[in-house]
């Protein structure tokens, strides 16, 4: 019986660097595709938030087309009452909010918000830039940030819809009493007054419905800063995914290469096989990635 001499720490470590390598791989591999899961969330993600976006926005047109229906519908009911004046305006203010919005959507001055870096996002969605230069300005943003100024959005375009609930009641309590007074006395000066009546009442739908539509615009645009937060996530777990993809190939490279050197040094038959194994694996990924 022969002796074996023991083996050094430089052959242990060799022996098994190739397992080593493998698990290495076989981690980075996952978080590779664990990464990319996460991108696919988040722009998931940025495609609801994008539909709440148009929600928003399809609502507020919806409002400002309603609001020239009932304006126009105003201005016939004073013709047809003989009335030339103006438009009598509602008896509810607009909120100073609405106006500052306003100026904003139409391009003057920062949007009404306390945080500049949200503030910067809006303008650029505002001012329509592109992705590129939209979706970094998200960076530095939590998404708690971001909700906090949805929230914040959404409770005041409900605070501007009731602003008129007041005023609009007492037009349709005057709407009543005029109409009841055309149906009693039947004569052309009450008929005349129940038209004015409505008249008042379609004034109080105009200015609530243009502030309402500028509300519902306002919102949409805070949904658009998530939109692309959303989008900057997806983009760096991407990243992530692709950079952990390279260090599992570096791993597996260095898998094989242990592999075969440890099969060359004891000789083994096996390392030409694997060697030929790996450069047909490299053709038929070379043609797959260059014809397909």
């Amino acid at each position: 019986m022969t002796d074996e001499s023991p083996s050094s720490l430089a052959e242990k470590i060799g022996a098994a660097l190739p397992i080593a390598l493998t698990a290495i791989a076989t981690a980075f591999a996952g978080m590779s595709t664990s990464e990319m899961t996460r991108a696919m969330y988040w722009r998931s993600a940025a495609a609801q938030d994008q539909a709440k976006a148009n929600d928003q926005w399809t609502l507020a047109g919806f409002k400002r087309d309603r609001s020239l229906i009932v304006q126009t519908t105003a201005v016939q009911l004073r013709a047809m009452a003989g009335y030339r004046a103006g438009s009598i305006p509602s008896q509810t203010p607009t909120p100073d909010l609405v106006g500052k919005v306003g100026k904003w959507l139409g391009g003057a001055g920062d949007p009404p918000v306390e945080d500049a870096k949200i503030a910067a996002v809006l303008n650029a969605v505002r001012d329509r830039k592109p992705e590129a230069v939209a979706v970094p300005l998200t960076r530095d943003l939590t998404p708690d940030a971001i909700q906090q100024a949805v929230s914040a959005a959404e409770a005041d375009a409900h605070r501007v819809e009731r602003a008129w609930a007041a005023d609009t009641e007492a037009a349709d309590k005057r709407v009543r009493e005029a109409v009841a007074a055309a149906q009693s006395n039947g004569d052309a000066r009450a008929v005349a007054d129940a038209n004015l009546a409505h008249a008042a009442r379609f004034d109080a739908d105009y200015n609530r419905y243009r502030a309402e539509s500028t509300m519902n615009y306002w919102v949409g645009f805070f949904y658009e800063v998530r939109v692309n937060k959303s989008a900057s996530e997806s983009d760096r777990h991407r990243t992530r995914s692709e950079n952990f993809f390279y260090a599992m190939l570096a791993a597996q490279v260095g898998a094989t290469l242990a592999s075969l050197g440890l099969a060359r040094k004891r000789k083994s038959a096996l390392w030409l096989v694997a060697g030929l194994s790996g450069l047909v694996a490299v053709g038929f990924g070379t043609w797959v990635y260059l014809t397909m």
